[in-house]
């Protein structure tokens, strides 16, 4: 994939329940959806075809939606990064219908892990970025995944579009 990198983006950002609206926010989640509309037609302007999410409930699957509605009318792929087998399992049903309409909607799907194990998100997070020269992320300063996966990105020279910068909850 290291040929392909300079033209692949990849997202990070924060699982449903650690998003700064609740999920039946219904504009809030209009905004960052249009956010996430605008950002990839924005890499896809800059040469960026491919989109590798991790496809994790919230930010991950509005981005993953956001590639397929813009695959319409741009040249653009969804390349998803599952980290187990089983990652949707627990997923309320909402969210796993989403995750199936995406998977089967992908261009490409790495499957990372046959099973769970500790660290095979932050092994996911490191495959997508060593894959990438782009982020969209969505970071407002809390810790875990999303902060590690921009500091990843940083040390790695990703160019970065932080949606936490461009919207207002």
């Amino acid at each position: 994939m290291e040929n392909r990198r300079c033209k692949t983006c990849c997202f990070s950002g924060y699982r449903i329940e650690k998003m700064p609206f609740p999920a039946d926010d219904s504009s809030a989640v209009q905004a960052l959806e249009d956010a996430l509309d605008h950002a990839v037609r924005e890499a896809a302007a800059w040469g960026y075809t491919r989109f590798l999410s991790g496809m994790s409930t919230g930010f991950d699957l509005w981005a993953a939606e956001a590639v397929l509605r813009a695959r319409e009318s741009l040249p653009v792929q969804l390349l998803c990064a599952v980290p187990y087998d089983q990652q949707a399992d627990h997923y309320p049903p909402d969210w796993k219908n989403r995750f199936n309409r995406c998977l089967l909607a992908a261009d490409q799907v790495y499957a990372l892990s046959r099973r769970y194990y500790t660290g095979c998100f932050a092994a996911r997070n490191r495959f997508m970025v060593s894959a990438s020269s782009l982020l969209i992320c969505y970071f407002d300063g809390q810790p875990g995944g999303t902060e590690q996966t921009l500091r990843m990105a940083e040390r790695d020279g990703l160019a970065t579009i932080n949606l936490a910068n461009r919207l207002i909850f």
